[in-house]
């Protein structure tokens, strides 16, 4: 959708990403024990296409059962945000996980990277090794997250269908809106994005920079609970959120992420 509200000639996605710039890729290794019918082995989505394709060799990691990878493209992101890049990779990888978990209606067994482990289940060098990419057609690609799919899986239809729609109000729809809420005004001076300021309610979630080692693991939770947020508040229809990253570091307190949320119009009517 444009700004506007209306179609616009960029594929729908059923997850959102900072700055529209998707960078998420899916593959999937299937195991001897998988219920979908597939050939054991590797598997990639093309996103323009929605259709499976097979890649060459077995599916090493995911023995019995089976594994959704998510990647990332890191040049889609990088060309915009620069340096900001990487917690908006974790960002976008975690909103993805967070749909797995959503559209089977129970939480996952997640491993998370980058990793060696995680690159060998896919049979791909490092992103930095850009020769072995190019000499075979593809973009690097830096594998985040393996969601290991649970016996008897499947998928939850009403929630597929939420994710099938429009979820998110256009940002005149914030513009437009006579808020009263103190911390959507603050929120919108943090995050320099002043459509923020329209949002009837925001939420937001920070972590503590002085805890280095342990600052992937908080941008990792942070940004599933907030993906988890948001795609419960689809079930519900009472409000339309979107997410706010990319904000800049204060002191030791990092606001890392948040959602802008607007009242549904059935809610701003009383109806």
């Amino acid at each position: 959708m444009l700004t506007d509200g209306r179609e616009s000639t960029i594929r729908r996605r059923p997850v959102p990403s900072a700055g529209a710039a998707y960078p998420v890729h899916t593959h999937l290794l299937v195991g001897a024990d998988d219920q979908t019918g597939l050939e054991g082995g590797r598997y990639v989505v093309d996103t323009a296409t929605g259709r499976l394709f097979r890649r060459p060799g077995t599916a090493r990691g995911a023995d019995g059962g089976s594994q959704i990878v998510f990647t990332v493209a890191p040049g889609r992101t990088f060309a915009r945000y620069r340096h900001r890049a990487w917690p908006l990779w974790i960002a976008d990888t975690a909103y993805a996980v967070a749909a797995v978990e959503f559209l089977l209606g129970t939480a996952v067994r997640l491993h998370v990277g980058p990793s060696r482990e995680l690159r060998d289940s896919l049979a791909v060098p490092l992103a930095s090794n850009t020769r072995w990419w190019l000499d075979r057609g593809l973009a690097p690609e830096i594998p985040l997250a393996a969601v290991e799919l649970p016996a008897g899986w499947r998928i939850r239809t009403e929630r597929a269908r939420v994710l099938s729609v429009r979820r998110s109000a256009a940002l005149p729809e914030f513009q437009r809106n006579r808020s009263t809420c103190p911390a959507a005004s603050s929120l919108a001076t943090l995050s320099r994005q002043e459509w923020v300021s329209g949002a009837d309610r925001v939420l937001t979630w920070t972590v503590t920079l002085g805890e280095p080692d342990a600052l992937l693991e908080h941008l990792w939770r942070v940004h599933r609970d907030a993906a988890s947020t948001l795609y419960r508040s689809c079930l519900t229809g009472r409000w339309w959120c979107r997410p706010v990253s990319g904000i800049p570091a204060r002191g030791d307190v990092w606001t890392v992420h948040a959602l802008a949320m607007l009242r549904a119009r059935s809610e701003r009517n009383g109806s």
